[in-house]
This record gives C-alpha cells, sequence and structure tokens, in this order.
C-alpha cells in the first residue's frame, strides 16, 4: 500500500502549568509518519458500534512499536484523532506495518510547538 496519504504525527498528552493557573493539557509531538488509509470494513464498525464507540479513520504506516492506545495522532490537515487500537502487521509485499484505528476528538487540544 501507498503511504501518501499525508503525515501523521503521533503524540501524548502533557500538563503545562502556567504561572499561577491551573495546569492545560497539551499534545506533544512524539514522531511523524506518512500515512494510507485503509478501508474500515463492516465487522470492524460493527464492532466498534456494540460498545458505544466510532471508527473514523483506519491508518497504516510503517512499522511503529513504540505508537500505543490511548495515544494521539494528528493529520497534517491538523484534524486530532485518540488511537483506539494498534495491530502490527505484515503487508500484501511482506513488510511490517501498523495498523491505527483512530476516532476524531470533538475536543481539540492545542499542540505543544516542535522542541
Amino acid at each position: 500500500m501507498l503511504h501518501d496519504a499525508g503525515t501523521l504525527q503521533i503524540c501524548s498528552v502533557t500538563a503545562e502549568e502556567a504561572s499561577g493557573a491551573m495546569a492545560k493539557e497539551r499534545l506533544v509531538p512524539l514522531s511523524a509518519h506518512y500515512y494510507g488509509e485503509r478501508t474500515v470494513g463492516y465487522g470492524r464498525q460493527y464492532a466498534a458500534k456494540g460498545v458505544s464507540e466510532q471508527v473514523d479513520l483506519l491508518a497504516e504506516i510503517w512499522e511503529d512499536r513504540n505508537v500505543r492506545i490511548g495515544m494521539y495522532a494528528v493529520t497534517d490537515q491538523e484534524e486530532q484523532y485518540r488511537i483506539d487500537n494498534v495491530q502490527h502487521k505484515l503487508d500484501e509485499d511482506g513488510l511490517r506495518v501498523t495498523w491505527l484505528t483512530l476516532r476524531r476528538l470533538e475536543d481539540l487540544y492545542d499542540i505543544a510547538a516542535d522542541t
């Protein structure tokens, strides 16, 4: 599969304290990947609906074993997603890839500047 849908930043959440104010959570970029969009099959969508969840995007990236469920992904169009599932697979050419099941966020985070 071509990873030509754009770029995907994998992020974690951190709380940054402003002087005298409550901590504010921000996304901190950890890695960046080119990704391809996979078809969300009926079985995957049906299973998600069964537990009152939604699958908005199934993305394939080159294998990255540092990506975990509960992290976040941000596309180059600045769409933000929560990573709900991570699957390490071999693609049709025998290359190692990671599939990310993503759910779009309604309440968006600020993104910390790259350090």
